[in-house]
């Protein structure tokens, strides 16, 4: 066996086999690996198989030291080893012969086999790693971003907050001016705006530090960047061309241009001894020059429109006293048109009247003593007298309440007390040929202008009468009703209408159908502005030789 000693030089297990089932030499590997070893039928039942690559049958009860004891050729597979301690081992099993020996070396991979394991538990691990590292470095940059966005967002939200509480420039741009003096860590920042010449200083962050309307000029390389819509940063020797002082070492000038689309409103200059990140800050500060742009240039217009407003003002002012001037003008014309009547509706009682005090005087003068006829028709005289009397006070007291050209404040009134009134002021408007009919509701206070009111209901009442020929039967219904929202009334008559190519004419200032001398042509066009003026509506339909028929709309609540 001394042939065989050699092999006790392998680091791998090695047994010499002779007539299948004799195991004659062991080296030391061998007995290192397997202890326990006492004979061939108790070794062969540790092991298992784990690969094999023989095709024979029925292996499903031998074992690999079965097979390989058994092969007549070189033979070699993979087996799990089980100690006594229950502890699994992988060997690697192979054979070959060496002179009348069948040598079979046991390879033990178990070792390898973990190897592999952690190999691939490493580049798991690995791979887990760097998807982590790409999560993480991914998150980091999320992290950073947000802080940034929620950075640019606390800015922008300050700036807004200053924008939608005041139009006032100079307050959006000492907002906007702070906001970046303190994200910079600057200690000069001002706003100058765009001239022909240079830059006009306007808004300075801190008081006295820079003079305010002095006049900034720039070099033709930060111009050019300027025009490109570039934030200029900058180690300078001058704040500005022009300027006198000399800057210290290390100081940064950032200039940032305000741009409305194309046009260069301004420039926001700032100074700071901290280290500027483009990266970082360029994003926030270009937000902030488009906000601030578009504040500049909404604050601008607010202001013209402010001025215009009160310019606008100031004409409607005028127009409402033009208006009123109308108003009363007409009032007057129409006053004028009354007092003709009124003085031949008084001058009726007023004849009566003397009548009978000349007959009353004739009655005392006669005799000493009156008689119970002439009593009689003293009483029937001064019964006639004290009508006569009260119809020139009814009379007079509708006159004055019409001509009060002061009262124009709004209050409660019941329209169809108002329509009888006027009813009465133009009763010598109101032919023998003329009924009047009435038709009204029972209405609810309407809180209006009275006096302008009678004016309209006169104005078209007056028309109404006026459209009648002598010869005809008039008739003029005069029909007011409500709903929820609105009060009606509508004055219709049976005259001789409105021709077609008028209609659309009645309402202008001084359009009449009247003959001259007759009309002013401010009655219906001031109607319209008093209906205006209460947030009603009027209108008309109109048939030529047929009639017209006005409905009025005043709102209960205006």
């Amino acid at each position: 066996m001394e042939n065989l000693e050699f092999f006790n030089n392998y680091s791998d297990a090695v047994c010499a086999i002779l007539n299948e089932n004799s195991i004659i030499f062991k080296n030391k590997s061998f007995l290192s690996a397997f202890p326990d070893f006492e004979n061939v039928d108790k070794f062969k039942k540790h092991f298992n198989f784990n690969l094999c690559f023989l095709s024979l049958e029925n292996i499903n009860n031998k074992t690999p030291i079965d097979l390989l004891l058994q092969s007549k050729e070189n033979f070699h597979t993979i087996c799990t080893y089980q100690n006594t301690n229950d502890e699994y081992q992988y060997y690697y099993i192979y054979t070959f012969y060496y002179e009348e020996y069948k040598i079979v070396v046991f390879k033990n991979i178990t070792s390898i086999d973990k190897l592999e394991i952690i190999k691939k538990q490493y580049e798991q691990l690995k791979d887990l790693y760097e998807e982590e590292k790409q999560s993480t470095d991914k998150f980091s940059k999320l992290q950073e971003h947000a802080q940034t966005q929620v950075l640019k967002m606390g800015i922008i939200n300050r700036i807004s907050l200053v924008i939608r509480e005041t139009n006032d420039i100079g307050s959006i741009l000492s907002s906007a001016l702070e906001e970046i003096h303190n994200l910079l860590g600057s200690f000069k920042t001002y706003f100058s705006m765009k001239e022909r010449n240079g830059f006009r200083v306007k808004y300075s962050v801190i008081k006295n530090d820079i003079e305010i309307d002095s006049l900034t000029e720039y070099e033709e390389e930060i111009l050019t960047q300027i025009k490109n819509k570039n934030i200029v940063v900058s180690n300078c020797l001058k704040e500005f061309l022009n300027s006198e002082k000399f800057l210290t070492k290390g100081i940064k000038r950032i200039i940032i241009p305000v741009y409305n689309k194309n046009r260069l409103l301004g420039i926001i200059v700032t100074l700071t001894k901290q280290k500027f990140n483009a990266t970082d800050n360029e994003e926030i500060l270009q937000s902030i020059s488009v906000q601030l742009a578009s504040s500049i240039i909404q604050a601008g217009l607010i202001q013209q429109l402010n001025k215009k407003n009160k310019k606008l003002q100031k004409t409607l002012n005028e127009l409402k006293d033009t208006q009123m001037q109308l108003i009363n003008t007409e009032k007057m014309a129409s006053i004028g048109q009354l007092v003709s009547g009124v003085a031949h509706e008084i001058n009726t009682p007023l004849a009566s009247i003397n009548s009978n005090n000349t007959l009353i005087k004739k009655i005392l003068s006669s005799s000493k003593s009156i008689s119970n006829n002439q009593l009689e028709i003293l009483r029937d005289l001064n019964s006639i007298d004290i009508e006569a009397a009260n119809r020139i006070s009814n009379i007079v007291k509708s006159l004055k309440r019409f001509v009060r050209l002061d009262e124009a404040e709004f209050q409660e009134a019941d329209i169809n007390k108002e329509l009888d009134l006027t009813l009465k002021l133009i009763a010598h408007e109101i032919k023998d040929n003329i009924t009047i009919e009435k038709q009204y509701s029972i209405l609810p206070p309407l809180l209006c202008s009275v006096n302008m009111l009678n004016q309209v209901f006169m104005n078209i009442l007056v028309n109404a009468c006026h459209s009648i020929i002598d010869n005809k039967a008039g008739k003029i219904v005069i029909t007011t009703y409500f709903d929820e929202k609105f009060l009606y009334v509508k004055i219709k008559d049976n005259g001789i209408g409105i021709p077609t190519e008028q209609q659309n004419k009645i309402f202008n200032v001084g359009f009449t159908t009247k003959k001259v001398g007759i009309g002013t042509g401010l009655g219906l066009s001031i109607s319209k502005k008093i209906i205006e003026l209460h947030k009603g509506n009027i209108t008309f339909t109109s048939k030529e030789n047929f009639g017209t028929e006005f409905t009025i709309s005043i709102p209960f609540n205006h």
